[in-house]
């Protein structure tokens, strides 16, 4: 069975490598969390856009409702495969939505009584969210910890990099992982069309 990687799991490893505590759950309300969460998002997005990676992303409409947190008054039940939701939206008759909303290890937390769907990328399979591309994330989570916590330019500026070794190693294994394309081949009435006569 494959490796399965967590929010929560990418954010600890980042902390524990910088010598910090971990936080025992998502949105604990420490300033840790608050700094690595809303990086989080535009890490991943960036890293997801610039690699062009054959990651599932998948689509679920969410039923299962609770009692928000956060400021929220509902939240919703996550697959258990979700390890990043990408969008959500509601839908009103025909039209499409976009609230505010935030996601928690479990849940999604929004304004909204009758359900919402989501974009997800998915974390089932053993070729999604490899362990380089998790590398790259947690190197440039340590790297936000080393700028915005400790005023560490220098040390950021080295896990950077490391974070770009990372994300060129897991790019270059997701390119390898798509099957191959089959070149063209000309069907009967192209030959007919362009083919010599014989």
């Amino acid at each position: 069975m494959a490796t399965q990687f967590s929010m929560l799991g990418i954010i600890n490893a980042a902390l524990a490598s910088q010598g910090m505590d971990e936080i025992v759950s998502l949105n604990d309300g420490t300033p840790e969390y608050r700094v690595l969460a809303r990086n989080w998002p535009s890490i991943v997005e960036a890293e997801l856009e610039d690699g062009a990676y054959n990651f599932a992303r998948k689509h679920a409409e969410l039923l299962t409702r609770t009692d928000g947190k956060f400021g929220f008054d509902d939240a919703y039940l996550l697959p258990l495969t979700v390890l990043h939701v990408r969008r959500l939206w509601l839908l009103e008759g025909d039209q499409r939505v976009e609230p505010d909303w935030t996601q928690d290890g479990t849940h999604v937390h929004l304004d909204g009584v009758d359900g919402c769907h989501i974009e997800y990328v998915e974390a089932a399979e053993p070729d999604l969210w490899s362990a380089n591309f998790v590398r790259g994330v947690q190197f440039r989570l340590e790297a936000v910890i080393a700028r915005s916590m400790k005023e560490e330019a220098g040390d950021a500026a080295a896990l950077e990099q490391q974070a770009e070794i990372h994300f060129q190693r897991a790019r270059t294994n997701s390119s390898k992982s798509r099957s191959p394309r089959q070149p063209y081949r000309p069907g009967r009435f192209a030959d007919a069309r362009f083919g010599r006569g014989t």
